[in-house]
């Protein structure tokens, strides 16, 4: 069983100004899989709040074992362009990988400012409850340290398949200065492995609003 999607919430909170609820990757909370062994793949996606607009894209390849992954971000109504760093690998699979745990580590910045301003340890723990992989569960436990905050991060999410082409997703994740936050919607499965995601998400108990994301993801050749 492979689980390969990116997430880079840990870091990604504490590099911009919008706050959590436009901070995070396309999913919150994170995968123990890694893209297949010298191959590559581009995820996009638009988040839209009210006073904010924000466009990533993380392009990863899978070297050694190693999954490398580098995002940028344009904030508009903020102006940040904050960027990431990060590298995964599965560390263990049990029962024909039907359950995986990994270890990632993510350094990161704004381009505007320059320089590393945080880095993040996240450990993904992944569960396919069926051998099919229809019922999917994630789990992470992490640490962030920024200029900003420092502190663990906790996350949960599934990954329901509905059917053939279509899946539900739904996902809690607290960053690391508390911030609870949740994220539900569907995933499209096109060709070639490709897949559109459409995700609304909230803060809880916090003034910001809510925001609409639209991911693209593909994979590539290398």
């Amino acid at each position: 069983m492979r689980f390969t999607s990116l997430r880079l919430a840990p870091l990604w909170a504490t590099l911009t100004v919008s706050g959590p609820s436009l901070a995070a990757a396309s999913l919150l909370v994170d995968d123990a899989g890694t893209t297949p062994e010298s191959s590559c793949q581009l995820e996009s996606w638009i988040r839209n709040t009210t006073g904010h607009s924000e466009r990533t894209a993380v392009p990863a390849c899978t070297v050694a074992g190693t999954e490398w992954s580098f995002a940028l971000s344009h904030l508009r109504g903020s102006g940040d362009t904050p960027w990431a760093i990060g590298a995964k690998r599965t560390l263990r699979g049990w029962h024909a990988d039907r359950i995986q745990l990994a270890g990632a580590l993510q350094t990161g910045g704004d381009l505007r400012h320059g320089g590393a301003r945080g880095w993040a340890v996240n450990v993904p723990l992944s569960i396919a409850v069926d051998r099919q992989g229809d019922v999917l569960i994630h789990a992470n436990t992490g640490w962030v340290r920024s200029r900003t905050e420092r502190g663990l991060t906790f996350g949960a999410g599934t990954e329901i398949r509905i059917a053939p082409r279509w899946s539900v997703l739904a996902e809690q994740y607290r960053d690391a200065a508390r911030q609870r936050s949740s994220q539900l919607g569907v995933r499209r499965l096109l060709r070639n492995d490709a897949s559109l995601d459409l995700l609304v998400g909230y803060p809880h108990g916090a003034a910001s609003d809510s925001w609409l994301t639209v991911g693209l993801n593909l994979p590539l050749s290398r």
